[in-house]
């Protein structure tokens, strides 16, 4: 049920920036800035509701736990730990220095819990919540993005995707990076989603270069681009569950087809048939038939997948719990969809590589970006930093980085020498997370793993999560967060977030290096043989 909107909903939320705090230190500064980030209208998709995200998962239970929040932020010492349960703050304990100043925990229920009160008049229910306070719009999904679809060029075409044509639905938050990642590795691009206001925002940030209305005017860019070679990226206004039926009626093939709709959270995806007004509506008034509606165009959607893919498409799932929701609603081969983490970045995730975060909390990267002529040289990572300046990240700067343990440790070392120095006027917040899916036919969503038992295997990922945020609140994060995407008991996503500020403290440099080492050895462990030891 969306809120009603407030006057404290409707005044926009922006994080300050510079060296005047408003808490007792910077750990607890940093925490609230990149809260109050999230919400930036131009970094949240509906900031008004408290969504940062795709689907209906919230950063605060309501507009009052936010502000609830922010005073605990403000009043928190530098020896207190903040706990923060499903959205709202929680007890503040004493603790000491080394302890992080927030531990977030949110969603922990499959979704069967979350309708409960739907399916069950009377049952409780749960809210959706989301403990992400780092992100930034789709710069946050791009190198992730970028890599997987690099990993598919080499795979399956050779190394480039110049003159194929890539589809993907879903051009939310994460799924608004797909438009980019396609680009710069060649692609001919068609992003489908049914709210055009999520297509403008990418077109306006430069992720996408136009939007469209009709599938024929799409399709005309796209040959044009396919025939030529060059990159494009075309936002199509339509429903992925009406138009990839299509394509099959048509025999429109693509190269290359995956998909970032919500489908993880029926309540967020729009069914067939349904304008955006509408569906708000129904998911008002008829939350119970508005998932029904759901969950059948889901299943219509991978039916049209599976399709394509037998007629030569090369397609796979980005993450988002499709496969699981179609299985359930009587799609019995949409595990032939593989996941993009076991088919394309299993190579990566098993060397450590993954994903790294940086805000500046002064308002200014640039003597971030002056690092990497220095410490990256030879290395492809240099071209990020002209990426992000081409395409800058919205609310505070940000950069998101695809990089190994070894790389990761001295860049976030450097940051914290350069802010010893004095060289900005406040930290810098550097994030790591640990992501992985728990399904119904789990093996087969995950990297295969060598352990006799299979239960031993869905039991061992799916713990793996929490036990990361556990381990590192006791290696000198400044803050951890621990959510699930509350999809299904046949999906359930579990992510760890790690955050440490680098304040220029040698503790800190101290603390950057152990926090990524055991971080990047756990993603280690989970994508390798389990009779392997990494180092």
């Amino acid at each position: 049920m969306v809120e009603p909107r407030t006057q404290a909903a409707d005044k926009p939320v922006r994080a300050p920036r510079g060296p005047a705090l408003s808490c007792k230190g910077w750990r607890q500064e940093a925490a609230l800035r990149m809260l109050m980030n999230s919400l930036d209208p131009a970094v949240a998709e509906h900031p008004e509701e408290l969504i940062v995200s795709g689907g209906i998962g919230k950063l605060a239970r309501d507009w009052q736990a936010f502000h609830a929040i922010v005073k605990s932020l403000q009043t928190l010492e530098e020896d207190e730990t903040l706990l923060l349960p499903s959205g709202a703050p929680g007890p503040i304990l004493k603790t000491n220095l080394d302890a992080p100043r927030v531990v977030v925990v949110n969603s922990m229920l499959p979704q069967d819990a979350h309708v409960a009160g739907i399916e069950r008049p009377g049952a409780p229910s749960t809210t959706r919540m989301a403990a992400d306070w780092m992100f930034t719009g789709p710069s946050s999904a791009l190198p992730e993005a970028y890599e997987t679809l690099r990993a598919a060029a080499r795979k399956h075409f050779g190394g480039s995707l110049a003159g194929r044509l890539v589809v993907a639905g879903g051009m939310g938050g994460m799924g608004g990076a797909q438009p980019l990642a396609a680009t710069l590795n060649g692609a001919a691009f068609l992003g489908i989603d049914a709210d055009a206001d999520r297509i403008k925002r990418r077109v306006k940030a430069g992720h996408c270069e136009v939007m469209v209305n009709n599938l024929d005017e799409a399709l005309r860019i796209l040959k044009n681009a396919v025939r030529k070679c060059a990159p494009a990226s075309v936002g199509l206004i339509a429903n992925a569950s009406e138009l990839l039926p299509e394509f099959v009626r048509r025999g429109v093939l693509p190269d290359l087809l995956t998909d970032q709709t919500p489908a993880d959270d029926p309540f967020a995806y729009i069914p067939q048939g349904l304008t955006i007004a509408q569906a708000a509506e129904l998911r008002e008034k008829g939350p119970r038939v508005y998932r029904e509606r759901a969950l059948d165009s889901i299943a219509t959607q991978a039916h049209a997948m599976l399709e394509l893919k037998k007629m030569g498409a090369v397609v796979f799932e980005f993450g988002n719990g499709m496969r699981a929701q179609a299985l359930a609603r009587g799609v019995a081969d949409a595990y032939e969809i593989p996941n993009f983490a076991s088919e394309y970045l299993q190579p990566d995730l098993a060397q450590g590589r993954g994903l790294l975060t940086l805000i500046a909390l002064s308002g200014d990267l640039g003597h971030v970006d002056e690092l990497f002529p220095r410490l990256f040289s030879d290395s492809e990572l240099q071209k990020w930093v002209a990426i992000a300046r081409k395409h800058p990240s919205s609310g505070l700067p940000a950069r998101s980085y695809w990089m190994g343990a070894a790389e990761a440790i001295q860049l976030a070392t450097a940051i914290n020498d350069v802010v010893a120095r004095g060289e900005t006027s406040a930290p810098v917040a550097v994030a790591r997370s640990v992501r992985h899916n728990q399904n119904k036919n789990f093996p087969g969503s995950q990297p295969a793993v060598q352990i006799p038992s299979p239960g031993a295997v869905a039991q061992s990922l799916a713990d793996s999560p929490a036990l990361a945020a556990l381990v590192q609140t006791a290696r000198g994060a400044s803050w951890v967060g621990l959510q699930a995407t509350a999809g299904s008991n046949e999906s359930w996503q579990q992510t760890a977030l790690i955050t440490v500020v680098a304040d220029g403290k040698p503790k800190t440099a101290e603390n950057i290096a152990r926090l990524f080492a055991n971080d990047f050895r756990a993603v280690i462990s989970l994508f390798a043989p389990l009779n392997q030891n990494p180092s």
